[in-house]
């Protein structure tokens, strides 16, 4: 199986979108082998608004975007703040985009979120997105998802992978304003995601590309993370890029300031991805050995 994930391509164009840079990617991933079977996006994909048509207009563009390079092909939304406009009060935003993604058929969803928090299922693998931008819970993922996640977390499927906008633990661009800014939530987070074999976390919010490994070396006194799991940030799709470094705890790959997008390539004893420019440059790639799973 394979499918690609890039995120935060919003622009100053009416569209709210970089198009120069949204077609440019989705121009070099038509000619990998073999194409990819869906699409993730990790959001911002717009640049919002605080009127519903507009945002609908956005959105609607966005699709017709990705629709003219890899038509027919699913694509997985998840919730950044732009869609949401920033700091919402209400879910209309979210309503939205449930308008506009009316095709997503996941295969379970938290009743209450506009099933912006659920996860969809291929064969052995399960993908699972969760909304940090939910009205009342900014950069927060509150007790309703924290329970939602640990259930859909916790069964015993092959490859699980989790994608969620704003970082559990951010470089510098946002380091303190993402997951972090609750840092109670974030752990109780990170508590599911090490106890239920989760394999990768992708997020976008910083504007660039990075991978850190989150092991035991970031536990605190209440409890110790027994695993490595890798935290990827992807938000190279055509907003403003940024490379400020601060946090370089468990850095492999420094933020690398690039247009960019990924391939998850998921097969029967392995998970490799694959970070690649808009140049066709090779920016990272690692494989997960899921052999002895």
């Amino acid at each position: 199986m394979r499918f690609i994930v890039f995120g935060d391509s919003k622009g100053k164009e009416k569209s709210g979108i970089n198009e120069k840079v949204l077609k440019k990617i989705m121009n070099e991933s038509t000619k990998i082998e073999p194409s990819p079977q869906f699409i993730v996006v990790c959001e911002d994909t717009v640049a919002g608004s605080n009127k519903e048509e507009v945002l609908a207009y956005q959105l609607d563009r966005f699709r017709n975007i990705i629709e003219n390079y890899h038509p027919n092909k699913l694509l997985l939304p998840i919730v950044g703040n732009h869609e949401v406009n920033i700091e919402p009060i209400d879910d209309r935003f979210e309503k939205v985009l449930g308008q506009i993604y009316n095709d997503l058929n996941p295969n379970s969803y938290l009743e209450g979120y506009n099933k912006t928090v659920y996860y969809k299922d291929f064969e052995d693998t399960r993908l699972i997105i969760l909304n940090a931008f939910h009205f009342g819970s900014t950069h927060k993922i509150n007790e309703d998802q924290l329970s939602w996640f640990k259930e859909a977390a916790s069964k015993p499927i092959r490859n699980k992978l989790v994608f969620i906008h704003s970082p559990a633990f951010p470089t510098g661009a946002h380091l303190g304003h993402c997951l972090d800014l609750y840092p109670d939530y974030r752990d109780a987070f990170w508590e599911i995601v090490d106890n239920c074999d989760i394999d990768i976390v992708f997020s976008g919010h910083e504007h660039n590309y990075s991978r850190r490994i989150i092991d035991g070396s970031f536990s605190n006194g209440d409890f110790c993370y027994k695993r490595k799991v890798n935290q990827i940030i992807t938000g190279g799709g055509g907003e403003k890029l940024r490379d400020k470094y601060k946090s370089k705890h468990g850095i492999v790959v420094a933020p690398i300031a690039v247009y960019h997008y990924l391939i998850v390539d998921i097969e029967s004893d392995y998970i490799k991805v694959c970070a690649i420019s808009s140049k066709e440059k090779k920016l990272d790639e690692f494989i997960i050995d899921k052999a002895n799973f």
